[in-house]
Parts: C-alpha cells; sequence; structure tokens
C-alpha cells in the first residue's frame, strides 16, 4: 500500500510526465490531464491531512494561478503551462508551487537561451531586449515591449515537468532563503 509521500511522488511524477510527453509531441497540455490532476491533488491533500490538507491544496492552486496566470494573460505563456502549475500546486501546496514555478522559470531560461544559440536567433533576442529596457528609461522614446515570435516558443511543459520533479527529489532552493514546502 501506498503512504502520503508515495503517493505524491507517483501523482507528481505521472502528471508531469505525461504533461511533457503531450507538450514536446503534441505542442499542447490537455483539459484531459490538468483538470483530474487537479481533483485528484485535492482529494490526496483531504484524504492524507483533512480540512487543513483541502486548505493546503486549495492555497496550492491559487498559487500556482497567482505565479503563472498573469503571464497567459498577457500572452507570453499557454493556458495548459499555467493549468499544470495549479494542479501541481493542489497536490503539494502553496510552497511546492513556489518552488516549481522558481525552477520551472530558471530551467525554461536556460532551454530558450540553448534554442536561441542553436538556432542563431540569441543576438536578434538580445537586441530586442536592449531596445525595450533602452524605452524604459529615455523618456522621449515610446515604451516599446518586445514581441513574442511564434516560432521560438519552446514546449514550458517540459522545464516544469523537470522542475517539479527535481523539487520532490532534491529541494534545490532550500538553501537560497525561499520558503519551501511543506510547512
Amino acid at each position: 500500500m501506498f503512504g502520503q509521500t508515495e503517493t505524491f511522488i507517483l501523482g507528481v511524477s505521472l502528471t508531469s510526465g505525461i504533461a511533457c510527453f503531450t507538450d514536446l509531441f503534441r505542442g499542447k497540455i490537455f483539459n484531459w490531464l490538468t483538470l483530474p490532476a487537479l481533483a485528484c491533488g485535492i482529494v490526496f491533500s483531504i484524504y492524507f491531512s483533512g480540512m487543513h490538507g483541502l486548505q493546503s491544496s486549495l492555497m496550492g492552486a491559487a498559487a500556482g494561478l497567482l505565479f503563472f496566470g498573469w503571464m497567459f494573460f498577457v500572452g507570453i505563456m499557454g493556458g495548459g503551462d499555467v493549468k499544470l502549475l495549479v494542479a501541481l500546486g493542489a497536490w503539494g501546496g502553496a510552497g511546492f508551487a513556489e518552488e516549481v514555478a522558481l525552477l520551472s522559470v530558471l530551467v525554461g531560461g536556460i532551454f530558450a537561451i540553448c534554442s536561441m544559440i542553436f538556432r542563431g536567433k540569441l543576438v536578434v533576442f538580445l537586441k530586442k531586449i536592449y531596445f525595450f529596457f533602452l524605452t524604459l528609461f529615455v523618456k522621449e522614446l515610446e515604451v516599446a515591449l518586445p514581441k513574442v515570435d511564434e516560432n521560438s516558443k519552446i514546449p514550458f511543459g517540459v522545464p516544469m515537468a523537470l522542475a517539479a520533479v527535481w523539487t520532490i527529489l532534491a529541494h534545490p532552493v532550500a538553501g537560497l532563503g525561499v520558503p519551501i514546502w511543506p510547512s
């Protein structure tokens, strides 16, 4: 029989693995994965921790929405990525969602930089970022937000899945003074 830790590892790893696969090969993280994963995370939390578990699970889901939801609304992240973090937050609580969000941005950034180097687009990207910051600090210039190149997007479910599993195995943010899960 599985205990709390084994169930948590299995649930998060299975959800992350399927999301990684579908995002990599289909370019999408599907609702048929994220919505049941969200429900299972809530049920898992209630089963093992009662009402405190429900509160923790809902706070984790809300944290996932808070951390990545705004990126969906400004058009730099897909809805499936946001829903994946919401579901993972339901499994592990707000601290887990926080750590996964932080690490997935780090891992995703490394993936993106490697992708730009491989495709020869790093210099163009750096020029766009330079011009953006220039428009922020020079009053005579109108702020120019960098446009997202649709061909340069990476499947963010992959770094998020890696971050979730990495967080389970190693708590890599623990030594940085960032609050980590579980409290």
